[in-house]
């Protein structure tokens, strides 16, 4: 599980076309085309399994959502572009901390998402991170790396 959930963090394989992310986004293919045409986006290369004549990685769909929001609320083409740079750095580097230091990730009762993080400097101590989904609560534990995370009794603590 865990290691699935590190290839899902680092992985660029899902692929939408044009269409679906026209329709996602609410911007036109036309626009798609332009924004591709001048940079601010790029497509994968259309290969002999793919039908679709463009298709867009994850981070790129993410972009276009962030450029027609910025647009949305009255930012130019190149400013919208220059906001979604910057937010798409903050995530490119969330992506590298998470998949490098996630542990275990368990959801109890359809109401607690725990995160298990680490190994911290020092001492390679884990942080559980626990969200309680009814009550909107945020909480952590710090455990010793060799302690084994008891999730039953943790969201019982919370």
């Amino acid at each position: 599980m865990v290691n699935s959930l590190k290839d899902l963090l680092v992985s660029d394989d899902l692929l939408v076309g044009i269409s679906e992310l026209s329709k996602m986004s609410g911007t036109s293919p036309r626009q798609l085309r332009y924004w591709e045409e001048k940079g601010m986006i790029t497509s994968v290369a259309k290969d002999a399994e793919t039908a679709a004549p463009r298709n867009y990685r994850l981070l790129t769909v993410i972009k276009v959502e962030l450029i027609q929001g910025f647009l949305d609320e009255g930012f130019t083409l190149q400013k919208a572009d220059e906001k979604a740079e910057k937010y798409l750095k903050k995530v490119a580097h969330i992506r590298k901390i998470f998949a490098k230091t996630i542990r275990d990730v368990e959801v109890i009762n359809d109401r607690y998402t725990v995160f298990t993080i680490g190994d911290f400097e020092p001492n390679g101590e884990l942080l559980a991170i626990i969200y309680d989904d009814m009550d909107e609560k945020l909480t952590y534990q710090v455990f010793d790396t060799q302690a084994t995370i008891d999730y039953q009794q943790l969201i019982q603590k919370n």
